[in-house]
Order: C-alpha cells, then structure tokens, then sequence
C-alpha cells in the first residue's frame, strides 16, 4: 500500500514538474516568435493538466464543466477585455460545447 501512495505521489510531482517546463516551453517560443514551440507549450499545459487533475482523482468532465463555470464567470465579470474587443471567451464556449 505504500508503495502505491508513493508512487502516487510521485507522479503527481513529475506532473507538477512537467507542467511548469511545458509553461517555460511556451515562454520561450513567445520570446522567439516560434508558433510550433508555442503551440508545443500550449498543448502541453493543456494535457499535463487533464492527466494531474486525474491523478489527483478528478474526472476529465469535472474539469470539463469547472473550465466551463470559469468562462462564464470571467466572460459576464468583464475581467478583461478578451470578451469586450474580441468575443474571445463566447467563441471558446462555442468551440468547447458546440450544442449549448
């Protein structure tokens, strides 16, 4: 039993870890103009954070719907201008639930 919650643990680090060089990643291709280091970097955030939030015990459709609840929140919050000049959070809604 230990030896599960360590490598547990473990993981969860690697994940942490991994993470943070993949946002160190997309800095990087922001600094250097590269859209395939960008993209790389992106991408990578967005599936390290589906499999930490895994192995901490969530479900992909929790963060899902917590990803959702958060667009609708910063959309009608105006925190930016994101919504204002460009209608940037609607179209990701759209693009995230094309049925709603």
């Amino acid at each position: 039993m230990e030896i599960g919650v360590f490598k547990s643990i473990h993981v969860i680090e690697e994940l942490k870890i991994e993470l943070l060089q993949a946002h160190c990643h997309f800095q990087t291709g922001a600094v250097h103009s590269s859209e395939t280091e960008i993209l790389q970097g992106l991408a990578d955030m967005i599936g390290l954070s589906y499999l930490l939030a895994r192995r901490m015990g969530l479900d992909f459709s929790k963060v899902d719907r917590m990803l959702m609840q958060r667009l609708e929140v910063w959309r009608t919050a105006e925190k930016t201008n994101l919504e204002k000049w460009w209608g940037d959070l609607s179209m990701l809604q759209s693009y995230l639930a094309p049925d709603e």
